[in-house]
């Protein structure tokens, strides 16, 4: 009595290809991982599919989540409100001992600020960036102030030296009336030609902002004073990095006399010795 044989390859390649396409839905594969280690091999080894598992939890973690980190800073523009929460910060700095001809201050406008998401972090969705521009995690310190706690979404302007919330519409609207009305923050006048800016981080740094303040015709002991003193106060980091900064620019501007001299005097030179030469050949005739 013979036994009748099988080959069925065909439905093999099926019933692979088919816990191939289960596999590759996420919600299949990190349900069924002991499942799919074993018959597939396009995720590897269940400690491979755990570790699939483990980031695909946290990238969709911020699938239902608010982008949105906002800035909050006192508000001395009107009386309808102490504090002005937004994404979009626009603030400018009075520069002590800088005014212009009719006595009115001078001012820095600090880059906008808006909060961001923290970068590089697995903690994307719960807590919001406020390094830079002088922000900070409310009720926070040191490094912990760079970064909100999970769940806030609110950095604080909250630097020491003063500073007033200037909001670009607020420019906009009374640089379009034929008739406008003075503003006055701190009983000061605000006179939008007086308000240096510094447009973003890079301008941000010592040397680059003190060649802005010097462009824009701020005494150099005025720029240096405002950098270290009032922005900056007590940085002997950043103090350091200005005066390396002042110190470059002006060996700079003496290598650049020196050469100017090196050329005047070679030209000089060749002059007076042309100058001989027509002398020697005019006597010989």
């Amino acid at each position: 009595m013979s036994k009748r044989k099988f080959v069925d390859q065909g439905t093999s390649a099926i019933i692979d290809d088919y816990i191939n396409d289960l596999c590759a839905n996420q919600d299949f594969l990190c349900t069924n991982r002991k499942l799919c280690s074993e018959n597939t091999p396009l995720y590897g080894t269940l400690d491979n599919i755990n570790k699939i598992c483990k980031s695909i939890k946290i990238a969709n973690t911020c699938t239902n989540d608010v982008d949105i980190c906002v800035v909050s800073a006192n508000n001395l523009l009107t009386s309808s409100q102490k504090t002005v929460s937004t994404t979009f910060l626009n603030i400018i700095v009075p520069i002590p001992g800088a005014f212009d001809k009719n006595g009115n201050k001078k001012y820095l406008r600090l880059p906008p600020l808006s909060g961001s998401k923290i970068p590089g972090s697995d903690d994307v969705c719960s807590s919001c960036a406020c390094f830079e521009r002088f922000a900070e995690a409310p009720g926070q310190s040191g490094d912990d102030s760079k970064y909100t706690a999970p769940g806030q979404n609110e950095c604080v302007f909250n630097a020491n030296f003063e500073y007033y919330y200037y909001p670009l519409d607020i420019e906009n609207i009374t640089n379009a009336l034929n008739e406008q009305n003075d503003i006055y923050l701190g009983g000061s006048k605000i006179d939008p030609s007086n308000i240096i800016f510094a447009n973003n981080n890079e301008d941000l740094e010592v040397g680059n902002l003190y060649d802005i303040l010097i462009d824009r015709e701020i005494p150099a002991n005025t720029a240096f004073s405002f950098i270290v003193n009032t922005l900056w106060k007590n940085n002997i980091d950043k103090e350091t990095q200005l005066k390396l900064h002042i110190k470059d620019k002006k060996d700079s501007e003496l290598l650049e006399i020196k050469k100017l001299k090196f050329s005047q005097d070679v030209i000089s030179f060749y002059v007076i010795f042309i100058a001989f030469i027509i002398m020697i050949l005019f006597n010989l005739k």
